[in-house]
């Protein structure tokens, strides 16, 4: 447990460097003053000023910030962040995001690496039919699946993620065979995942490859389009009511989560599940929620429609507001966290 929290605690501190240096990056591309470069929170441990920007290490190792002149006032300096376009000031605040889910990237690159040495790379090709799915007889080795009811299919993961839609229902399936499309319909063989939660397969061992250059960055490019999905789904379900308030997570249910992978898969594992959470953050930042990067997005764009910007005590207002419920949250899912902790497993 004491290795896995280190490594939590590293995974954070990386995603939030990573975060803050593409905030860093592009505002000094766009000529923007950067007071200072900060990781970790609370004291200072070291500082070094150069060209004017402040470079420090805080006794916090979790958090960290880019402190951009204009950033949250108006400011007549040619280097203020409030006085350039609308579309550098865009630019600026989707970097921290978009830098997390190129990490998460980066990561899935070396779990499918890391992973595909001993089992390979799994495909859309069918290798053999189960012969309780209702698709045997149709379905043929080498056959590759394209679709699955109206989704594309690009790696293994985005058919479990659209069988997973099917709810148990009838389902149709695309399949490409010697350069021609062949269409069927299907009942899904339901069964259980080891929570308990219901599983719809379509009845199929998919075929394996040997790792190359190209297969593996194939797989670690869609395999990131899929956490971004699942993301999405995730809150779809939230908003919804098909999943329950309780099972949101805050800081200490990811830890427990990565002691579980770790326990269970080793590091290749906990390594899926740091890319999932690089990606993760990535993608809830760029939501439209105050204090969010995505809230100050959202007033960007409002500045670009209506060509003049938001006073900006009035912006600041609404991200202290969102800020306020942003801890809100993070206390409740930590209180769910505590509760399934010393809960019954």
């Amino acid at each position: 447990m004491v290795w896995t929290v280190l490594f939590a605690l590293l995974l954070f501190s990386l995603i939030i460097f990573v975060h803050e240096l593409g905030h860093f990056l592009s505002a000094r591309a766009f000529g923007i003053t950067v007071h200072e470069f900060a990781i970790g929170m609370g004291p200072k441990i070291f500082s070094k000023e150069k060209n004017g920007t402040k470079y420090s290490v805080r006794v916090i190792p979790v958090g960290g910030f880019c402190s951009m002149e204009g950033e949250n006032e108006s400011s007549d300096s040619d280097g203020s962040f409030s006085a350039k376009p609308w579309y550098a000031k865009l630019v600026v605040l989707a970097s921290g995001a978009l830098m997390n889910i190129i990490l998460g990237f980066v990561i899935s690159l070396i779990f499918v690496v890391l992973s595909s040495i001993q089992t390979g790379i799994p495909t859309t090709t069918v290798d053999s039919v189960m012969e309780d799915s209702s698709l045997y007889g149709f379905l043929q080795k080498g056959d590759r699946i394209v679709s699955v009811n109206g989704q594309n299919i690009n790696i293994k993961k985005d058919i479990d993620f659209a069988m997973q839609n099917c709810d148990g229902s009838e389902c149709e399936i695309t399949i490409k065979r010697d350069g021609e499309y062949l269409s069927s319909t299907f009942k899904p063989i339901i069964t259980q995942y080891t929570d308990g939660t219901p599983a719809y397969l379509i009845g199929i061992l998919s075929a394996t490859e040997r790792p190359t250059v190209f297969n593996v960055l194939h797989q670690s490019f869609f395999q990131t389009i899929w956490m971004g999905k699942l993301v999405f789904v995730s809150l779809g379900m939230l908003i919804g009511g098909k999943a329950q308030l309780s099972q949101i997570s805050g800081p200490v249910g990811v830890v427990d989560a990565m002691n579980t992978q770790a326990q269970t898969g080793g590091f290749v594992a906990l390594l899926y599940l740091a890319g999932f959470i690089s990606v993760n953050i990535g993608i809830m930042n760029l939501l439209p929620i105050p204090a969010l990067d995505g809230g100050r997005i959202f007033f960007v764009i409002i500045e670009a429609i209506r060509r003049k910007p938001i006073p900006p005590e009035k912006e600041g207002i609404v991200h202290f507001i969102g800020l306020v419920l942003l801890m809100g949250v993070m206390v409740f899912a930590t209180w769910n966290d505590i509760v399934r902790l010393i809960g019954p497993r």
